[in-house]
């Protein structure tokens, strides 16, 4: 005769795999089928929301099995803990998941990281004290505790806790966000492609990524360009020989700049060109070319284009480039 013991276990063994087979079958065959219903009805959020759901549904499905299975097996004395157990992590896992969906949703309208991770742990703190206070835990104790400690934390992390408080007034005062080139007055300058809990990375030109913590950018002095589409003024800097004709020079920058810019696409062709001449040297008479580009990111490349132009135009005519020089007049007695 077979032990009752013994058929309660396999009938608690079996309906624990009919249950994970159902669920297993559930995500593979249903869940892509009820996202394309609701994406074509027009429902985004809920589409949204089962295509999240997807990497917990066979969590939640081993969950009820597991719990099912174990109400079937003789364990009476053990009831009472496995039904808060499993009360507690099915709570949480729908908080998480809740909190994921939320965080998807305010990510279109704030790109940061840091502010989608905010909301992201705001919603699953909130969950996990609601769920301890269910659960008959009190939390002024805890609460207590954590004010204590909180206060070694702060101390022990002054520098995190100063770059993600900075991050957070980054975003809060839109000084920048995803996708603004800036320079800084440090020299750096790339595009923002990420702000979060502690750094910011900036992509240079050079395709490279730079770290700056979030408390260095915030107190930096900062120049945005803004829009990436934006336009741009470019310069080359020149000095030329003194005793040159200052106005044959300028007319020779202008056209070099001018024959540049009618060939390259991203120029700005309906602004014309300047020069302004900034001062004497000790071995020159330096000036300015001032021109315009489309966009930040091909403006090294007009500038030397401008650049090549300028020193063979002036090769041509014969008008000096010095070198660094001082000239030294003795006075015979």
């Amino acid at each position: 005769m077979i032990p009752s013991n013994f058929m309660l276990w396999l009938k608690s063994i079996i309906l624990f795999a009919l249950i994970f087979c159902v669920g297993f079958l559930f995500k593979k065959y249903f869940m892509k089928l009820i996202q394309n219903v609701f994406a074509k009805a027009g429902f985004v959020l809920l589409g949204e929301a089962f295509a999240i759901s997807s990497s917990y549904i066979s969590f939640w499905f081993f969950l009820i099995a597991l719990y099912v299975a174990f109400l079937i097996v003789p364990v009476n004395n053990m009831s009472a803990v496995i039904h808060k157990l499993f009360y507690g992590v099915f709570a949480f896992s729908i908080v998480v998941f809740v909190a994921s969906v939320i965080s998807k949703v305010f990510r279109k309208s704030i790109p940061e990281k840091i502010g989608v991770n905010i909301i992201k742990f705001s919603v699953i703190f909130v969950g996990l004290i609601l769920i301890l206070n269910q659960a008959g835990i009190k939390l002024t104790p805890i609460l207590t505790a954590l004010g204590i400690g909180s206060l070694a934390v702060a101390l022990a992390l002054q520098d995190t806790l100063a770059n993600f408080f900075a991050g957070i007034n980054i975003l809060l005062s839109k000084q920048i966000s995803r996708g603004d080139y800036i320079k800084l007055d440090s020299g750096q300058e790339g595009t923002i492609i990420e702000v979060n809990w502690r750094i910011t990375l900036m992509k240079t030109i050079s395709n490279t990524v730079i770290s700056v913590p979030n408390s260095k950018l915030s107190s930096a002095i900062v120049t945005s360009f803004q829009f990436r589409k934006a336009e741009v003024s470019a310069s080359v800097n020149c000095g030329v020989a003194y005793g040159s004709d200052l106005e044959c020079v300028e007319k020779i920058a202008i056209l070099a700049a001018q024959e540049i810019i009618y060939k390259c696409e991203d120029s700005v062709k309906t602004y014309t060109p300047i020069v302004h001449f900034i001062g004497f040297e000790d071995s020159s008479i330096n000036f300015t070319l001032i021109f315009r580009v489309k966009d930040v990111y091909v403006r090294n490349f007009i500038q030397s284009e401008v650049l090549k132009n300028l020193y063979k135009k002036l090769n041509e005519e014969k008008i000096e480039i010095p070198f660094p020089q001082r000239v030294v007049t003795l006075n015979k007695h």
